[in-house]
Formats: C-alpha cells, structure tokens, sequence
C-alpha cells in the first residue's frame, strides 16, 4: 500500500517544525537572557540584528515551506535534505548563542571570534534553498525569478564578507542590509501562499 504524499508531507513537516521550534527557542530564551541578567550579557546591536535576521528567517522558511505540499515524490534523499536544511538554521541559531561566554569579553568579542561558522552555516542555508526551489519544480523557480536569484547572490555575498571581516561597521552595515533585505523580499515574494 502506497501512502500519499500528502501524508508523506504532514510527517515531514513534524520533523522540520520541531528542528524550527528549536531554533526560535534558542534565539527568544538568548533574548530573555539579556532581560534576566543585564550586567552580565551585555548586548552588542549587531549581534541583537542577526538574532531578528535568524527569526525573520525561521518564521519565513516555515511560511514558504508550505509550499512541499505540491511535492509529488518524497523520497529518503529528499527527507534528508529538509533535514539538513532544518539544521543550518538551527545550527546558526546555536552559534548564535553560545551556553556560555566565559572564553569572551563579550557578545562583540565572540561573535567576530564565531564568525566564519555563523556566516558559513548562513551561506549553507543559502546554498540549501537553492535546492528546496529546485525541488519545488522548474516553474516554481522560473515564478520566483531574477529578484530569487538577487536575493541569492546578495545574502551569499553578505555571508563571505562577514566570514572574512572582523571590522564592526562592515557588520554593522551587513546586518542592516541583510534585514531590509530578507523583510522586502519576504513581503514581495512570499506575502501569499498560492
């Protein structure tokens, strides 16, 4: 007896919603932790930025993966592969806050230290939702278009300027644009599921 893919999808999606639910966990109770503590984690902006990038990120890929409900075949490769995809956002999310900070003088310290995983685990990401467009059919990723694959380019750029730079105002200026991006594109792109 075959099963469906809609309820192929419905078991998938349990998966990937608890690897997200993780992640949005970690951000929000690193979040908390500023709250709870002041004077011990001092909060760097930059750092706080990436935090809403990464939540910005997570709620839009559990928007947009609605769409694998018109997967037709799911196959053990396929289920891998969202799996992975999951994973680097959570993985980010981790690097993001860390359990503990006892090796840094402070968030600014660890994220510049941290940042060739943070922004490599951001450009996976980016890399995977290729594939999940890809995925998702030609004409899904014709629909999508140039301004898809500018979003593309762009954050891929943003993830290789931030692994290298450990300047404060080019990370300043990457999350600032990375925000404005991801927000427009999300509301421009992904605003309705059809």
């Amino acid at each position: 007896m075959e099963t469906p893919a809609l309820e192929l999808f419905l078991h998938v999606r349990v998966l990937i919603g608890v690897i997200l639910g993780l992640s949005v966990t970690r951000l929000l109770n690193g979040l908390a932790r500023f709250a709870e503590h002041p004077r011990l984690r001092i909060a760097w902006w930059v750092h706080v930025g990436w935090v809403l990038w990464a939540l910005l990120s997570l709620v839009g890929f559990w928007w947009w993966e609605f769409r694998l409900i018109h997967l037709a075949e799911w196959t053990f490769g396929v289920y891998l592969f969202f799996f992975a995809y999951a994973c680097s956002y959570f993985m980010v999310c981790s690097l993001l806050f860390p359990d503990n900070l006892q090796e840094y003088q402070d968030f600014q310290d660890y994220f510049l230290s941290r940042r060739r995983w943070i922004f490599g685990f951001m450009a996976l990401s980016c890399v995977l939702d290729v594939g999940d467009t890809l995925l998702k059919g030609r004409s899904y990723f014709q629909h999508l278009g140039s301004p898809y694959i500018a979003h593309c380019v762009a954050f891929f750029a943003i993830a290789a300027i931030g692994a290298t730079s450990r300047n404060p105002r080019v990370h300043a200026a990457l999350v600032a644009t990375a925000l404005f991006l991801q927000a427009g594109y999300f509301f421009l792109m992904y605003d309705r599921i059809s």
